[in-house]
């Protein structure tokens, strides 16, 4: 399997702290039938800025260190970005690290509590940029789960979206897990991802049943090429 939205770059956001943290990470998705990573840094989120050179280093490292204790697990390039102005001039700067470093897609963070009236010409202006963002765990917004349409139009200009798998076990709470039942019923899913920040309070696993889960898993190969 791959999972598409992970923290597992030791020392660079919220997720493990050490490299041995992040080691642990990699052998319990190892365990869960995941066999490449995509790791995902948070960047401007108002904490942490991880830009794409310190990303690509990081990612070196940690395959370098995976290779070596033989777990058989491959980590490649990308990054959370919270939706912000800033982001157009850092993908002109090439310092904005896309999906596998390809260009084409970003694993795109809305604002915790709201959705900009600004969101859906910002969608656009990315599409017009031949970049297709992927919404990082849409359930979890509290506006969208009060209001399901505004997922829709996201989606109706463009954009992508990639619900928890840990949402559908009630691991974020019932407000969640009720916004991501009616997200994957109305098919307004196309990825699933762990979001996983450490080995054992949020581990990279993606065995939530189900053919349709399987197949929003099985989605994530069209976005690293």
């Amino acid at each position: 399997m791959i999972d598409i939205h992970v923290h597992i770059l030791p020392g660079m956001d919220d997720g493990p702290s050490t490299m041995e943290e992040a080691l642990e990470m990699a052998r319990v998705a190892v365990l869960n039938g995941i066999g490449t990573i995509v790791a995902t840094p948070h960047c401007l989120n108002g904490v942490y800025d991880n830009w794409r050179d310190d990303i690509l280093s990081a990612c070196a490292e940690l395959n370098a260190e995976l290779a070596g204790c033989d777990i058989p697990l491959t980590v490649l390039p990308g990054s959370e970005v919270r939706l912000s102005p800033e982001i157009t001039d850092a993908l002109a700067s090439g310092r904005l690290m896309t999906m596998n470093d390809k260009g084409r897609y970003i694993s795109l963070e809305l604002p915790e509590q709201f959705i900009p009236e600004a969101t859906i010409n910002f969608i656009n202006h990315l599409r017009n940029m031949n970049i297709t963002p992927i919404i990082s765990h849409p359930e979890r917004n509290p506006a969208i789960q009060h209001n399901i349409e505004l997922l829709r139009d996201i989606v109706g200009a463009g954009a992508l979206s990639q619900i928890t798998a840990r949402s559908l076990t009630g691991g974020f709470g019932e407000k969640a897990l009720k916004c991501c039942l009616q997200i994957t019923d109305q098919r307004l899913a196309h990825f699933m991802a762990s979001d996983a920040h450490s080995a054992k309070r949020r581990p990279p696993l993606l065995d939530t049943p189900g053919n349709q889960m399987i197949a929003l898993i099985r989605n994530a190969s069209r976005v690293l090429n």
